[in-house]
């Protein structure tokens, strides 16, 4: 059996074509074998191929910004479409029932929350009373359940915080 060849030692030194590499010029990326051949790269071509490795980097960033922005843009036409489908469910009576917009979205960043949320039988009992034929029924039964418990509870001192930091009891 042949020993096994490294990939990497194959593709010669790309200054002198002779040697493997053992090194990478960290401004251009070019692999090189020695300090000799890493000063001639330097000298000859270093400045403009640095140029193009720091122009495709360039290009990668912009790109990864406008998917962060794609993302972001899809994610807030969720969130209104959401919220379109939570006001054509509500009737005139529910009115005072409403939470407000930005009292959810700290609902979105409260750690506390998150941290429960962690918690795969609370994620099971969220899922079943979600898609329930009958919600209040599941709610009802989910309400037995001390973890469900401590997660309406949370729900609710994010939304209706206590004047004077009193706890609800």
């Amino acid at each position: 059996m042949a020993p096994e060849t490294n990939v990497v030692t194959m593709v010669p030194c790309e200054v002198c074509s002779e040697q493997p590499p053992k090194y990478r010029c960290p401004r251009c990326e070019v692999r090189y074998c020695s300090l000799t051949c890493f000063k001639q790269h330097k000298v000859n071509t270093c400045g403009e191929r640095g140029k193009l490795v720091q122009e495709r980097r360039r290009k990668q960033q912009v790109r990864k910004q406008q998917c962060e922005a794609a993302a972001a843009t899809v994610q807030e036409e969720e969130n209104a479409v959401s919220m379109e489908m939570w006001d054509d469910g509500m009737d005139e009576g529910d009115e005072e029932d409403r939470v407000p917009l930005d009292r959810l979205q700290k609902l979105r960043d409260s750690e506390e929350l998150q941290d429960l949320l962690c918690n795969p039988h609370l994620q099971r009992m969220i899922r079943e009373v979600d898609s329930s034929d009958d919600p209040e029924v599941t709610m009802q039964r989910a309400m037995q359940e001390p973890i469900f418990v401590e997660f309406a509870d949370q729900c609710l001192r994010v939304v209706e915080p206590q004047p004077n930091g009193t706890e609800q009891g």
